[in-house]
């Protein structure tokens, strides 16, 4: 098996796409197949993963081809070089390819050689496909689409999807409706067992320290929410970013002092403890592709508040909140979880079995039974 992946671990600071990789690796690996994958060597916005930095899992092969310019590579314009080439050479010793992601040169030149070379690729979109205003670069995603990104849509041999409604983004970009199939990211999610809640009222945010994710209306929300409440914390976790700093100056602004923290990006160790110490997640996003952290949350027994964009209606009511997304609506649904601790943590624990879905101990099962087939159909019709 082959797996393409923009950013793969150690790459965190990237979010969703390399937990799904990494969790999906595991699983191939433990279900007896070899895997082998294929990434750049971006680490971050600013550097570069070391030419040594061992294979996770164990027992993986991870080829990280050097891009030629780390500042493109981090603004999702990466240049891998030797890829073309090895790909060409090595792509008809694979059984499948999954292909993650449809906006790059790795997920494009992934795509081509498997099928110039008759192998089967599988995508997943990860909610990424959407070239809409909220999701960011439109423009740029709709020019992508049209030179290259529907024809990795229609060549796939199946196309998974997260949700009805990428469901029809699949079919608007030229996917066969029979190569259509529903899938939930494969997660390692984290069991931190048992972790007091913090002494303080306080809320969490994980991710990165984007425009997109709207950590300013959040903090907008957070100055109600202390006004109510002076004791109350946000603890903002999340790698510098020119951003973050505007963030930071904003918190400043408004008087919030220490009562916001940036903690920068934290090991993966320690997230299950950043989760299950808080009272609430937030996460106001004008649009998610993959919403990784509410899950994480929701699996450490921590209720979240959600905007409309982060693409999880279900959780209403069940797990959590889901505002209209404006500071107004999202510091009201802070403060009822923050007064009634009862509420929140009965939400919370209702979290923990909705989250239980998304484990990659039920999910990647599902995922490499599906690879197989599609790897033994190719194989017949051969």
């Amino acid at each position: 098996m082959l797996v393409c992946s923009l950013w793969y671990a150690p790459a965190r600071a990237f979010g969703g796409t390399v937990t799904v990789a990494v969790a999906t690796v595991k699983g191939a690996l433990a279900a007896g197949h070899e895997v082998t994958v294929v990434t750049t060597d971006v680490l971050d916005l600013h550097s570069r993963a070391p030419a040594d930095t061992p294979a996770e899992p164990a027992g993986a092969r991870v080829l990280r081809f050097p891009n030629v310019s780390q500042r493109l590579a981090a603004a999702n314009l990466p240049q891998p070089r030797g890829l073309r080439k090895w790909l060409s050479q090595h792509v008809r010793e694979f059984d499948v390819v999954l292909v993650l992601d449809v906006y790059s040169s790795v997920s494009v030149l992934g795509a081509r050689a498997a099928a110039s070379a008759g192998v089967p690729y599988v995508l997943e979109a990860l909610g990424t496909l959407p070239a809409t205003r909220e999701r960011g670069r439109a423009l740029p995603k709709r020019a992508f689409l049209a030179l290259w990104g529907r024809r990795t849509v229609r060549e796939a041999a199946a196309c998974l999807y997260l949700s009805e409604i990428e469901r029809d983004e699949y079919l608007a970009a030229g996917a066969e409706p029979g190569r259509l199939h529903p899938m939930p990211p494969p997660l390692d999610l984290p069991d931190p067992g048992e972790v007091p809640r913090a002494e303080a009222p306080t809320v969490v945010y994980l991710g990165q320290l984007h425009a997109i994710k709207r950590i300013d209306v959040l903090i907008d929300a957070f100055a109600q929410v202390r006004r109510a409440m002076p004791a109350a914390r946000l603890e903002v976790i999340g790698a510098p970013s020119s951003h973050g700093k505007a963030l930071q100056e904003q918190a400043m602004r408004l008087g919030l002092g220490d009562s916001v923290v940036f903690r920068g990006l934290i090991p993966e160790a320690e997230k299950g403890r950043a989760f299950a110490s808080a009272h609430v997640l937030a996460l106001l996003s004008a649009s998610e592709g993959l919403p990784v952290t509410p899950l994480e949350a929701l699996a450490c027994g921590t209720p979240v508040v959600l905007s409309p964009g982060c693409g999880l209606p279900q959780v209403n009511g069940v797990a959590g909140i889901v505002c209209d997304g404006s500071a107004a609506g999202a510091a009201e649904a802070l403060l009822m979880l923050l007064r009634d601790p009862a509420r929140a943590q009965a939400l919370g624990e209702a979290g923990r079995t909705f989250a239980a879905g998304y484990r990659r101990e039920k999910v990647v099962p599902e995922l490499v039974a599906l690879l197989e087939r599609v790897a033994t159909s190719s194989s017949n019709a051969a």
